[in-house]
């Protein structure tokens, strides 16, 4: 892979598709109904998916404790940073808050980018997570 690319786990949620960054990911494996774990559609607050059926959960990089339940990854495909489009001013705040941080323009869609350590509600859930786990946790390492 080149400095100029990307590799990215391709995960369809309904009709939209989203990658993931292969280098924030540290493993996949399948779904274990015994862990506590949260939705992917919760995190991106895009509401229950009547078809969503987890068979994966997804961990990502320094962050174990919170796996995130996806279903069956659709591809890991490689793109070029030049092709990643920004997101457009109005809807930065909203959409960054769900770590939505780019679009890649595909034939006939788009894949949305998501970066899981700008997401508002799983730095949330890790952040509890973390001081459950390893007592009080002080401000400056969640800045």
């Amino acid at each position: 892979m080149c400095q100029n690319e990307l590799r990215l786990l391709i995960i369809s949620l309904g009709d939209r598709r989203y990658g993931i960054d292969i280098e924030q990911i540290a493993y996949l494996t399948n779904f274990d109904p015994t862990e506590s774990a949260v939705g992917f559609e919760q995190l991106l607050a895009a509401g229950p998916f009547a078809n969503c059926h987890y068979s994966k959960m997804l961990l990502i990089k320094q962050k174990l404790q919170t796996p995130i339940l996806i279903t069956e990854p659709d591809e890991v495909a490689t793109c070029k940073v030049s092709d990643i489009r920004k997101l457009p001013d109005i809807l930065t705040a909203a959409a960054g808050n769900k770590g939505v941080w780019g679009l890649l323009p595909q034939e006939n869609n788009l894949i949305i980018l998501i970066d899981f350590y700008k997401n508002q509600l799983f730095k949330q859930l890790t952040r509890t997570i973390d001081k459950e786990i390893y007592g009080a946790v002080t401000r400056s390492e969640y800045k």
